[in-house]
C-alpha cells in the first residue's frame, strides 16, 4: 500500500480527529475529520473551474485566485495548479494543509461538512472558500 493511500485509509478511519497543520500534505489527526491530501503532476482540469463537480469534483487555482468551491464530505477534490508557482491550500482552523506544487495537481478529501476559510501560506494575498455539505 503505498503512503498516500495509506494516509487516506488511517484518514477515513479516524473521522472523530482533526489534522494538526503541517507545512506539507502530510496529514496529522485531531478531532473532527481528517481530510486526506496528495499530490501528482496532472494538470487536466479547465481554467475557471471553481466549483466541485458531483462526480470527482475539483477546485483550480488561476491567477493567485482560489475563488469559492462546493463539495459534498467525504467527496475527493481534484485541486489544479493552472500557476507555475506552487501553493498551499491551508484551512485557516489548521485542519488540512496540501501543498499544490506550480502546474500540478494534489487532492484533499474533508470528511466533515462546513464552511472552511482557506488560505496560501507562501502568498498571503491568496483566501478562498471551501463549503461541504
Amino acid at each position: 500500500m503505498t503512503k498516500n493511500k495509506m494516509r487516506l485509509v488511517l484518514g477515513s478511519a479516524c473521522l472523530l480527529t482533526f489534522v494538526v497543520p503541517a507545512c506539507s500534505s502530510d496529514s496529522k489527526t485531531s478531532s473532527t475529520g481528517a481530510p486526506a491530501a496528495t499530490g501528482a503532476g496532472d494538470t487536466t482540469a479547465a481554467a475557471g473551474d471553481t466549483t466541485a463537480a458531483a462526480a470527482g469534483g475539483g477546485m483550480t487555482i488561476a491567477g493567485f485566485n482560489f475563488g469559492t468551491t462546493s463539495a459534498t464530505a467525504g467527496q475527493e477534490l481534484t485541486i489544479t495548479n493552472n500557476d507555475s508557482a506552487g501553493h498551499t491550500v491551508t484551512d485557516d482552523a489548521g485542519s488540512f494543509d496540501v501543498s499544490v506544487p506550480g502546474s500540478g495537481t494534489a487532492t484533499l478529501t474533508i470528511p466533515a461538512a462546513g464552511t472552511y476559510k482557506i488560505h496560501c501560506k507562501i502568498h498571503s494575498a491568496m483566501h478562498g472558500t471551501i463549503t461541504v455539505a
